[in-house]
């Protein structure tokens, strides 16, 4: 009697470390693919949204100087600025990756050096920096944001796949885990049913 409860101590002990085992490494993949698309939604397609608002406040600017439209440029100036200024704000609340943070702490310097040049030329008669100053400014700083961008794309794809592996990872412990549960359930009945001859 005492040695049919060992038994089924012992099948019941099997079974449950096995599911605890199992439970903690699904969970640990799952966390691994809810990291991911946290941060292909988080920090990659809210950081290309972040990217393009400013770029069309950059190329709004570069239209303005094509137009030669001096006027209408700075009349604008300031709103279109603090748009940017809030965007920028906004970038950079999301994770950066390190060649990101270069980039951003370029196209930040960038921006300001933008603001003084159109300060400048606003308050001073004689056009000095030129227009042609502030359209390479300009150009610039769409090129940073175009590497910006390009980091978006190559840190999404990595992120992509960090959950396919995991994925991929969930979808072989599944199938392992019917197998053990299949050779664990023979053992568990293996030592239920087994009852040694005594002598």
């Amino acid at each position: 009697m005492i040695g049919n409860k060992i038994k089924w101590s012992v099948g019941l002990i099997l079974v449950i470390l096995l599911i605890v085992a199992t439970n903690f490494i699904d969970r640990n993949n799952f966390q691994r693919i809810q990291d991911s698309v946290y941060s292909i939604y988080e920090d990659r397609l809210i950081a290309k949204d972040y990217i393009f608002d400013i770029q069309l406040q950059i190329h709004e600017k570069e239209l303005l100087l094509a137009d030669k439209n001096d006027s209408i440029y700075f009349s604008k100036r300031s709103v279109g600025n603090k748009e940017i200024a809030n965007l920028v704000d906004g970038f950079s609340n999301t994770t950066l990756i390190r060649e990101e943070k270069r980039v951003f702490a370029n196209l930040k310097e960038e921006v300001d050096a933008l603001f003084k040049m159109e300060a400048t030329y606003l308050n001073n008669s004689n056009k000095t920096p030129d227009a042609s100053s502030l359209k390479s400014q300009l150009n610039t700083i769409s090129n940073s944001l175009s590497d910006l961008s390009d980091i978006q794309i190559a840190e999404g794809k990595r992120q992509m796949q960090v959950g396919k592996k995991a994925i991929e990872s969930v979808e072989l412990l599944t199938q392992l885990e019917i197998w053990i549960m299949v050779v664990l359930g023979i053992i568990v009945q293996f030592i239920i049913l087994y009852n040694p001859k005594k002598d």
